[in-house]
């Protein structure tokens, strides 16, 4: 079968078209454009839209008691991205989400979310792949945050992720390697 991620976006680009998935799908998802910089949702609020990456980049990421920004997730074309704990639970979110490109979105509430979770076969293999690939992706994060020098973790994720690298600011990259800029910068310089 092919990738649910594809088929979303390949028939909200009104590309690809089944009679059954197409007056559910399109009657649930608003499509917004949002510019660089712009949040999405801060902490304390709670999160009541999952957000589909049409174009551009978000992330999530918090700010620790330093007040450091930490982000804990960057997504491209095709991905997810909501601050899920708040999503899911409807409790206020500790995590911010932002646009770190221009973006063109594909929105949905978690109430319409959820309804095509329980209705819709072609969404629910979406939903489960999206869930399979996030835990591939909390794992390996975990890992590599854990087991890998600041230049291990550089190294793997410009093999894994280089997009990470070549569209975002050192800010942000720095930020999602657990490190500073200056060791961003000098990491680079080694390449």
């Amino acid at each position: 079968m092919r990738n649910s991620a594809d088929f979303l976006a390949r028939f909200l680009e009104g590309e690809d078209t089944f009679p059954t998935e197409e007056t559910l799908l399109s009657s649930k998802f608003k499509r917004i454009n949002v510019k660089k910089n712009s949040l999405l949702l801060t902490s304390g609020e709670v999160c009541q839209y999952a957000y589909f990456i049409s174009c551009g980049c978000l992330r999530t990421y918090f700010i620790n008691e330093k007040g450091e920004e930490k982000t804990r997730y960057i997504a491209f074309e095709n991905k997810f991205v909501s601050a899920f704990a708040s999503f899911i639970t409807q409790a206020p979110s500790s995590e911010y989400v932002q646009a770190l490109e221009d973006s063109v979105l594909l929105r949905i509430s978690q109430v319409d979310f959820y309804k095509l979770v329980d209705t819709d076969p072609v969404f629910t293999l979406l939903y489960r792949q999206s869930l399979e690939q996030a835990q591939i992706f909390a794992t390996w994060r975990i890992e590599t945050m854990i087991n890998m020098t600041a230049k291990g973790r550089y190294e793997n994720l410009l093999e894994r992720m280089p997009q990470v690298i070549l569209r975002l600011s050192n800010k942000h990259v720095a930020s999602f390697l657990g490190i500073t800029q200056e060791s961003l910068s000098r990491l680079k310089k080694r390449e």
